[in-house]
């Protein structure tokens, strides 16, 4: 899900967060075949690159599946309350190797991190389903540690399969150093536009040769080499938010070879950055807007009873914020601070009680709630969400926040400026006057970025592959609920918009009995519902 992602300045914080650099081992052709080929299924067809390239090493490997160690685990919250009974001793992990380059696969390649929860049921196995949890830069390795529970029916006879694409968490994640340099004594305005240009130098600096293949199209290649390495003639995927972009594209580049697919929380193919950020700083509008209809029906509604009245509280605070930052045991509190609270919030409904009672805080001078939902998001066991950046004038993003940009960057050719941004702030503002002075800054991200980007991973055309559930919800802020309609437009292969009338991000996972039964009816069964089907 690209777009609000801007870094959070919080006085008083101590030093750059930085996130270890693990650094897959870069192996030479002859190593990678020669291990590729032990353990090769017999009569296996050669896979061909685009341009001519033999690839059959890389498709005829054999995966090593072992338990997972700490290094992996640790990054994720795995061993709370609702890990499924047998987690730990079904949850394996194992390295996929790919090429660097899919067009010049014989001069370097990676390791991809997977891990996986075998089938539990004693019926028909149907293979495996591949999750990613959105992002880009998201871990779903992470992501499956976390949340395997939630996935307990389709696991009864799927392998659950997640993996960290390349450039992120354990699969040669990006790098831009440990702190940034200071601007040149004399040099530069140290502007917004000017810090988003030396952390982008940063990273050509650190990951040069990394960053020309950590696009859209070059993960969807790595799923396809995935699906072989686990023996299925065809990939059986659920995404969500830009999950679906990469699923898409996948059917995109091996519509023969996709089979059941679920893309939930749909991204707009049709919208280029800049309209993808108005569009979501008028989606996280229209969920406070809702937020606070729903807190005025109820007594003692913080933002009192008046709806006109209410907008101009959450506003008000926004501001107070911003002229006068509160201190929470020695960490600010500030508007941006705020701003994610509400944002995090928002993603789901159930969250509303918690937003509700952390505003009557804030009434009453107390921040400490405001401030716990601001880093709500840090755990990574939601789909989609990504941890909040706290960052000063001289430090960098954490690597999740990095590999977004790094792939957001190559998927797209747009390079917004210091003079683009008056106009981008004015814009989003109208949009949103909470949310869009936040979503603004993100428009700079890929300012100077020092690798060429490309438009082709939004082509999702794929007349040829079978139908797709796509599943939207109504008030979604992050993937407005239209975007999924676009996106079934443009696959044009006859799929299905599963309606889910609610609030919030990832339907799937929102517990809603009517959108799991039909997610997982497609999936193990291979129904589709009838179309305009809704839930909720």
């Amino acid at each position: 899900m690209p777009g609000i992602r801007r870094a959070r300045s919080r006085g008083g914080a101590g030093g750059a967060r930085h996130v270890g650099r693990r650094t897959a081992s870069v192996r030479l052709w002859a190593v990678a075949a020669a291990v590729a080929l032990c353990g090769v299924a017999a009569g296996t067809p050669a896979a061909v690159a685009a341009g001519g390239q033999d690839l059959t090493p890389f498709y005829q490997q054999h995966l090593s599946w072992e338990q997972c160690g700490g290094d992996v685990r640790s990054g994720a919250q795995s061993g709370g309350a609702t890990e499924p009974p047998g987690f730990r001793e079904r949850l394996e992990c194992a390295r996929l190797t790919v090429p660097r380059s899919y067009t010049d696969p014989g001069h370097s390649t990676m390791q991809v991190q997977l891990t996986r929860l075998k089938a539990t049921g004693p019926g028909k196995r149907l293979g495996s389903l591949v999750l990613n949890p959105g992002g880009p830069g998201a871990s779903g390795v992470n992501y499956l540690i976390d949340s395997g529970s939630a996935f307990a029916r389709l696991g009864q006879r799927y392998d659950i399969v997640s993996f960290d694409p390349r450039g992120t968490g354990h699969s040669e994640p990006v790098s831009c150093g440990s702190t940034l340099a200071p601007p040149p004594a004399g040099g530069g305005d140290n502007g917004l536009a000017d810090k988003e240009k030396r952390i982008n130098e940063a990273c050509g600096r650190y990951s040069g040769g990394l960053l020309p293949y950590v696009g859209t199209p070059d993960a969807a290649r790595d799923m396809d080499v995935l699906r072989a390495a686990v023996h299925d003639d065809k990939l059986n995927y659920l995404g969500f938010s830009y999950g679906s972009k990469l699923g898409a594209v996948y059917a995109h580049q091996f519509p023969d070879k996709t089979g059941r697919m679920v893309l939930d929380s749909v991204e707009d193919p049709t919208k280029n950055t800049w309209q993808t950020a108005v569009a979501q700083a008028r989606g996280f509008q229209r969920a406070l807007d809702d937020f606070a209809a729903d807190c005025i029906a109820s007594a003692d509604c913080p933002l009192g009873t008046d709806p006109h009245q209410a907008q101009q509280q959450l506003l008000g605070w926004y501001h107070e914020l911003s002229d006068r930052p509160m201190k929470v045991n020695g960490e600010t509190v500030d508007e941006t601070t705020y701003v994610y609270a509400l944002r995090e919030a928002l993603y789901s409904r159930s969250d509303w009680p918690q937003l509700r009672q952390a505003l009557a805080q804030l009434r009453r001078g107390d921040a400490s709630g405001i401030l716990r939902l601001s880093d709500s998001g840090d755990s990574g066991g939601s789909a989609a969400r990504l941890p909040a950046r706290q960052v000063g004038r001289d430090e960098l993003p954490p690597q999740d926040q990095l590999a977004l940009r790094a792939i957001s960057c190559r998927d797209t050719s747009e390079r917004y400026g210091a003079d683009d941004f008056p106009r981008a702030e004015r814009e989003l503002t109208k949009a949103s006057p909470l949310f869009g002075p936040d979503i603004a800054p993100t428009l700079l991200d890929c300012y100077d970025w020092p690798v060429a980007g490309d438009d082709s991973s939004r082509d999702v055309s794929a007349p040829g592959a079978p139908p797709m559930l796509l599943v939207a919800t109504t008030n979604d802020p992050a993937t407005p609920y239209q975007g999924a309609f676009a996106m079934a437009r443009a696959l044009d292969n006859s799929s299905v918009v599963l309606t889910y009338r609610g609030e919030g991000h990832a339907a799937y996972t929102t517990g809603d009995p009517c959108v799991q039964n039909h997610v997982d009816d497609f999936l193990l069964n291979g129904t589709l519902p009838e179309a305009h089907t809704s839930c909720g």
